[in-house]
């Protein structure tokens, strides 16, 4: 896991530093030792790099999707990104792009969800439909909570007055289903 994380952080390919990458790859495997059932999904992917950490850190067996409203020629180069690091159809991944109004269904478990869209809608939307959705001991974490206050008024305004969650500051936010 180190060494997929080392060539992520020296490609560049994800906006996180190496210790936010290893907390990432940290956390799926420990819902993966705890043996939590549900898909992972990532919504807004950037160049890739936090799905790599992703893809190699689950179990193969189950699925990642990876939700993107991509622009023209994001979505090929972030195939390549995830095929070049073998992130792509062998370790389940799935892209998925558009809208998350229109991709993002709203059944099944999840077991971890990470969020990297620091905008009020997309995040108020992303919470609507993936929260609920969050097994006991699940993790939604929030890229842009720290550093974009609107992405911290979605997150405060939705989990405002609503129990069963805790949130967990560490180099991102996790909200973590009771």
């Amino acid at each position: 896991m180190y060494r997929v994380v080392e060539t992520v952080a020296a490609r560049r390919s994800a906006s996180m530093d190496k210790a936010a990458l290893c907390e990432l790859a940290q956390t799926a495997m420990d819902i993966e030792f705890d043996g939590l059932d549900g898909d992972f999904i990532q919504a807004g992917c950037g160049a890739g790099g936090a799905a790599i950490v992703i893809a190699h850190a689950k179990r193969r067996s189950r699925a990642f999707l990876v939700h993107d409203p991509f622009g023209p020629d994001a979505e090929m180069q972030v195939r390549r990104e995830l095929t070049a690091h073998g992130a792509d159809d062998r370790l389940n991944v799935k892209l998925i792009p558009g809208a998350y109004q229109e991709t993002v269904a709203l059944d099944g478990a999840i077991a971890l969800a990470y969020l990297d869209r620091g905008e009020y809608n997309p995040i108020r939307v992303l919470l609507e439909r993936l929260a609920p959705r969050l097994v006991p001991g699940g993790h939604l974490i929030i890229d842009d909570y720290k550093t974009r206050q609107e992405c911290r008024k979605a997150v405060e305004d939705y989990f405002r007055g609503k129990g069963g969650f805790h949130l967990v500051r560490k180099s991102r936010l996790h909200v973590i289903r009771n």
